[in-house]
């Protein structure tokens, strides 16, 4: 499996987590039940994924755990468009923790792929 990826997926993907807890302090809560936990969760569980997968044994249990970071990334932005939607999120806030997203997203997009590949 290639490490390195795995190190730049996960490093990206804490980096992803760390805007959204800084994005999260500034939640209004009163425009925003629950979903500062909902994204604050999501978020985690993004670089805690990717790090469970790179400590498997095939590839196929490896790609379980990035789908998971993956899916967990769409979650992430879902909760921040509605965070901005209900004015609980600043729209610089909303772009800047997007833009981190997208970038983590596309790496673990190329890491499945080079696994998918591998495994082929």
């Amino acid at each position: 499996m290639p490490k390195r990826s795995f190190f730049k997926a996960r490093d990206a993907a804490r980096a992803l987590s760390f805007a959204v807890h800084e994005a999260a302090d500034g939640l209004v809560a009163r425009r925003s039940p629950g979903l500062r936990n909902q994204l604050l969760r999501a978020a985690a569980s993004v670089p805690a994924n990717i790090a469970e997968g790179e400590q498997q044994s095939s590839n196929a249990q490896a790609l379980h755990f990035l789908r998971i970071a993956l899916g967990s990334t769409d979650e992430v932005g879902a909760h921040l468009d509605t965070a901005a939607d209900a004015g609980a999120l600043s729209p610089r806030r909303h772009t800047a923790c997007q833009g981190t997203r997208r970038v983590v997203r596309v790496m673990l997009h190329r890491l499945i792929a080079k696994l998918e590949a591998e495994s082929r």
